[in-house]
């Protein structure tokens, strides 16, 4: 269930499950989740869509995940970017998968310091991206906690 809000996401989270945060790509998919506190993001792995999607649940489950934070690709100028619909696909076939709620979150810049760095994959730059993601999330998530 994609929710329109931070409000509507945290509804009723009460500070004792983790989150799970997805920077999606055509090729790689990386996945970061939070710590236990939802103080920090940590790197879980870098996957295919295939292999997201046969193992989310278990993850899901295994890491006792609350709700998934999806970063939404847009250009600088706030407009929608072409990567927005294989996203929008993406999420939806997750919420055939589970019915934790999904937020999107801006992810303009969350790759750009990784894909510039010398010496860094494509895989471990989903990862990293997604931590990012999840991090700004999480900043977010706190503040709304301390009403902020």
């Amino acid at each position: 269930m994609v929710v329109d809000t931070i409000s509507d996401f945290l509804v009723s989270n009460n500070y004792a499950k983790k989150f799970l945060s997805i920077d999606f790509g055509l090729k790689y998919i990386g996945i970061a989740i939070s710590d236990p506190n939802n103080i920090i993001a940590k790197p879980y792995g870098t996957f295919t869509e295939e292999e997201i999607l046969n193992k989310l649940n278990v993850i899901l489950v295994n890491e006792n995940i609350y709700g998934l934070v999806i970063g939404k690709p847009y250009h600088f100028d706030g407009t929608e970017s072409q990567m927005n619909e294989n996203v929008l696909t993406f999420s939806k076939k997750i919420e055939k998968i589970t019915s934790l709620p999904i937020l999107f979150i801006d992810e303009r810049l969350s790759s750009k310091p990784y894909k510039s760095a010398k010496n860094t994959s494509k895989i471990s730059t989903h990862e990293k991206s997604a931590c990012l993601i999840l991090d700004d999330f999480l900043t977010l998530y706190r503040n709304s906690l301390s009403g902020k």
